[in-house]
């Protein structure tokens, strides 16, 4: 047999092997850092603003003047329902959402509600149209209808809620944080609280560290809001 054509065949015969060796690296590295999160519990913040737990993450509800809004939304939508009726709260009430970005532990969901409107970054449009993806081999496209498009620093009043997008990528190039009213800041995954101070999120989960540490650089100080709501490591209240 020719030499090329053995060359072929060992490269056939390896490659599945190296994808699936790949594909087993992933694997562990997402279940080790995963358990390392410290979502907080289903429960209310207060009267008029909720946290969900979906396994590993953490979304936030909060109470406009007729319905409410969420921001993330999660991955499992039967475990959402459930804890959606510990809380007393219909999904078809919840006409809003605000993705901090669109991974997929973030939008699992969204099937769930009737009445949505879905608001993300117009840099995050790249991640749900097959253009980018957190891999080549992770391209996706978006499945939940129509959506609305957001730009740094814009205000919003939704339901009688003030808003400010604040544009902070790095984890994805359409990641942002939420300021809501003048006491929340929403995080998705853009940060984790060290110390009191804003810091990196995993950096294997992360498509840029480096410009996700330089956009926090945008971020009001901590000492601004009362709460600051992380996607995957719970709830900080921030002591005056």
């Amino acid at each position: 047999m020719r030499k090329p054509v053995k060359r072929l065949l060992w490269a056939v015969a390896i490659l599945p092997g190296l994808i699936f060796i790949a594909a087993l690296i992933f694997l562990l590295n997402f279940i080790i850092a995963t358990r390392a999160m410290t979502p907080a519990e289903t429960t209310a913040i207060n009267d008029s603003v909720w946290c969900i737990k979906d396994r590993f993450v953490n979304a936030f509800i909060f109470k406009g003047k007729k319905s409410y809004l969420m921001v993330d939304a999660g991955i499992d939508t039967k475990l959402f329902r459930k804890e959606l009726d510990k809380l007393g709260i219909k999904p078809e009430d919840i006409t809003s959402m605000l993705l901090t970005h669109t991974d997929s532990d973030h939008t699992g969901s969204i099937p769930l509600y009737s009445n949505l409107e879905v608001y993300l970054h117009r840099d995050e449009e790249q991640m749900i149209n097959g253009t980018n993806g957190k891999t080549k081999f992770s391209k996706t496209k978006w499945k939940y209808g129509p959506y609305k498009l957001l730009n740094d620093n814009d205000s919003l009043n939704i339901d009688g809620l003030e808003i400010r997008v604040i544009h902070t990528p790095g984890h994805t190039p359409g990641s942002v944080c939420y300021i809501i009213g003048d006491d929340y800041l929403v995080s998705g995954d853009n940060l984790k609280m060290t110390d009191g101070k804003y810091d990196h999120f995993v950096e294997k989960f992360n498509m840029n560290t480096a410009e996700q540490l330089e956009s926090l650089k945008g971020l009001p100080d901590p000492g601004a809001f009362k709460y600051i709501l992380t996607a995957h490591y719970g709830i900080t209240e921030v002591k005056k």
